[in-house]
């Protein structure tokens, strides 16, 4: 047998420095990704939280009460009562709602209309700081503050 003659193979010294240099710049760039992996993951709950600030999905619901019977505030608004204007629910896409409030004792959410809403919802809730409760699924009863 024949041995390979030294000139036909590149010495070895040639390729060793890059392949280290090639190698050292993958086990960089692969500790890099793993520690900003990690430092994301830290933060998840701060940068994957939100808040559905419309009333898409809201389960509290208001019963209205026959506004014969019960003419007292409905709900409280930071320390404002709320009273029924009209006893029949107004139909309000949910999407077009802002909630503004909770009232604590009762657990309902209080909203407001967007600037989205369309003229006719805004002529159905009408002029004035009236805000609305949530009836069922696009339904709403108007309340405003009660006078004083």
């Amino acid at each position: 047998m024949s041995e390979p003659s030294p000139e036909a193979t590149p010495p070895a010294a040639y390729a060793q420095p890059w392949a280290i240099r090639f190698g050292f710049a993958i086990l960089v760039g692969f500790t890099l990704i793993v520690g900003l992996a990690f430092m994301d993951r830290g933060k998840r709950p701060e940068l994957e939280a939100s808040a559905e600030t419309t009333g898409v999905g809201d389960t509290a619901l208001f019963a209205p009460p026959d506004p014969a019977r019960a003419p007292g505030p409905v709900a409280m608004l930071e320390g404002e009562a709320l009273e029924l204007v009209a006893g029949k629910p107004l139909e309000i896409r949910d999407t077009r709602t802002r909630r503004v409030g909770r009232d604590a004792e009762r657990g309902l959410a209080i909203y407001e209309l967007t600037d989205a809403a369309s003229p006719a919802e805004k002529v159905r809730v009408g002029s004035g700081r009236t805000l609305l409760l949530k009836t069922g699924v696009n339904q709403y009863a108007a309340v405003r503050p009660a006078a004083k």
